[in-house]
């Protein structure tokens, strides 16, 4: 409070300095801006972690300050300092946005979706680190690889052609028309992708892929279509069926069994009993089934047995 002793002259020039300190904080406060270029692929991701993330994380490129400055006082919020931290590849971001994390303790799951959750992604593993000091040895963040996420693809209308109505002739004498060849219909050889088996420890014999990783179904799929798309897919990566060839079976595996449904980000995934098949990011390693009953990204997932029995709980 200003004393009622003070001089008017004083009273003014006490007034006046502090209306200038407000306002020399108050645009001191938004001086810090995003400094990805908008030019660059990376600004939409950047404008959206500024949004959605800036009050949990740190990254002086989006121009966020939501990391804890000690770590003796830090909130349940305070998320990781990305200034410092490396996040490659940027598969693994989109695997933290979609599960909360990877702890799922405190993140929200899909706090940004689609299109937008994959933006986020590839901006926080091109920005993340640069200011991180990695042990001697280390790699530098700049040095790992970002990798890619598969994007949704985009489907464009031919234009409408227009048609010049034929000019009128005098018809030609009609020819006797020949009976038309027989044909034998092609068979598409089995020569694809092999699907197998290995026992998984709980659960007994389940499909695997080639490379020895654990297939999965998706529930909200209905042993119908393929609905795992977008984001979804990165997580959940279909087994892909090139185009002319058709999966074979090995083992216990019954050929009968085997198909394939269109994927409607394009090209065709191999099914077994209907149910269209998917691996896991999350298993890094063969025997391993950590996607087994896990909900996610929408719906339940379950490992299939070779008689095409949908396996729902650990025996």
């Amino acid at each position: 409070m200003i004393s009622a002793r003070m001089s008017r002259p004083a009273k003014v020039l006490l007034v006046f300095g502090a209306t200038m300190a407000v306002a020399v904080l108050s645009a001191a406060c938004g001086t810090e801006k995003i400094s990805v270029p908008k030019s660059s692929a990376a600004y939409a991701g950047a404008v959206l972690f500024s949004q959605r993330c800036g009050g949990c994380h740190t990254l002086s490129y989006a121009a966020t300050h939501g990391s804890a400055a000690n770590i003796r006082t830090r909130l349940v919020t305070n998320g990781p300092n990305f200034n410092a931290r490396c996040e490659r590849p940027a598969i693994r971001v989109l695997y933290a946005i979609e599960n909360g994390g990877f702890s799922g303790a405190t993140m929200p799951q899909n706090i940004v979706v689609g299109k937008q959750a994959q933006e986020v992604a590839l901006f926080v593993s091109e920005y993340a680190g640069r200011q991180g000091n990695e042990g001697i040895g280390q790699p530098t963040c700049a040095s790992r690889p970002i990798g890619t996420i598969p994007l949704a693809t985009t489907t464009t209308t031919a234009a409408p052609t227009t048609t010049t109505p034929p000019t009128t002739t005098t018809p030609a004498k009609p020819k006797k028309a020949k009976a038309p060849a027989k044909t034998t219909p092609k068979v598409v050889a089995a020569n694809g992708p092999k699907i197998a088996t290995a026992m998984i420890s709980g659960l007994g014999p389940v499909l695997v892929n080639a490379q020895g990783h654990t297939l999965y179904i998706f529930a909200p799929d209905n042993d119908k279509k393929v609905t795992c798309v977008g984001g979804c897919a990165a997580v959940w990566p279909p087994a892909s069926l090139p185009t002319g060839e058709k999966a074979v079976a090995s083992g216990a595996v019954k050929q009968s069994l085997l198909g394939s449904d269109p994927n409607p980000s394009g090209g065709q995934v191999i099914t077994y009993a209907g149910w269209p098949l998917y691996t896991y990011v999350a298993d890094t390693a063969t025997g391993t089934a950590t996607g087994e009953a896990v909900n996610l990204n929408g719906g339940l997932w379950y490992v299939i047995s070779p008689s095409g029995t949908v396996i729902k709980a650990k025996s």
